[in-house]
């Protein structure tokens, strides 16, 4: 079965990311944010941390820039992602781990934590690195990793194909297929996490044009990366239609096109008997007809 994803260009999509203005991370910005937020609700110090698709490693330093009472060697680091140049961008008490396939290497000692901003969407196998997870951690480690989700560029999708049927009879898929949070979080199970959570949030983002989109997602690396896109040169037609087409359907009251991005937060933890467990069923000392019988505000 052939992977979904090309990781040689991925790579070079990632590579050409690094030398883009900060301007044009400002989603990465905000997924890194989102996800460092849910962290701080958590009551616990992490001292063994594996930071997936590190990026240009903003994940690691605003991390380790909440906790600057912490020294070095109070932690270990990990950093991971497709590209060897990536190691530039790696925190100085970090190990960087170059993993062209992806898949974490025995180099990694076991966790407390494992982070991962806005890699997830470009896994070939999902499930399997869910297991990798779950087996690189400790007991009562976490896993705390956001991704775009199914609904990300609903609209683009759509006005794409509908240009591309209409002009050729037929179209490519010309964006990335996206796991839907339902699954998601049933990956998590079969993962054998402990309390999970999966949920999302919508973020809207609007442009002047589905061009000014796409070069948005050519400098963020999130160009169509897929094994079966179409190696056939798209004609302009291709992209005027679409763009017509999204101002007709998506077209804010100033004229803007509207783009949505949908940000899947996956939480588990891995099973301890630390962790607070359910009752048994049948296992209450007293039923829910007594308490009604007994509240005042119950009687007429």
């Amino acid at each position: 079965m052939t992977a979904p994803f090309d990781y040689k260009m991925l790579k070079q999509a990632r590579d050409r990311a690094l030398t883009q203005p900060k301007d044009a991370m400002f989603l990465r910005q905000v997924s890194i944010t989102r996800l460092l937020d849910r962290l701080y609700d958590v009551k616990r110090d992490f001292s063994s941390i594996l930071d997936i698709g590190s990026f240009n490693g903003q994940v690691a330093t605003q991390l380790l820039a909440m906790s600057p009472a912490k020294h070095e060697d109070s932690y270990t680091l990990f950093q991971m992602d497709i590209s060897e140049k990536m190691r530039a961008f790696a925190h100085p008490s970090a190990t960087y781990i170059h993993s062209p396939d992806m898949h974490l290497p025995k180099q990694i000692t076991a966790c407390d934590l494992i982070l991962s901003s806005q890699f997830f969407q470009w896994v070939n196998d999902l499930p399997g690195m869910l297991f990798q997870c779950r087996n690189y951690l400790k007991p009562d480690g976490l896993l705390l990793a956001n991704f775009f989700g199914g609904r990300t560029l609903q609209e683009l999708r759509a006005c794409l194909t509908h240009a591309e049927t209409e002009l050729s009879n037929g179209a490519y898929q010309r964006c990335i297929p996206m796991v839907d949070v339902k699954a998601a979080g049933g990956l998590l199970q079969r993962a054998d996490f402990a309390l999970p959570v999966c949920d999302s949030d919508l973020i809207e983002v609007t442009y002047s044009s589905i061009y000014e989109l796409m070069s948005d997602l050519k400098q963020m690396g999130e160009a169509n990366a897929l094994n079966s896109r179409s190696r056939k040169f798209t004609s302009a037609k291709l992209f005027q239609r679409a763009g017509e087409i999204y101002e007709q359907e998506f077209a804010t009251e100033d004229g803007r096109i509207t783009a949505t991005f949908e940000l899947v937060t996956l939480t588990g933890w891995v099973p301890d008997e630390s962790q607070q467990k359910p009752l048994r069923p049948g296992s209450a000392q007293n039923a829910l007809a007594d308490y009604v019988a007994s509240d005042p505000q119950n009687k007429s």
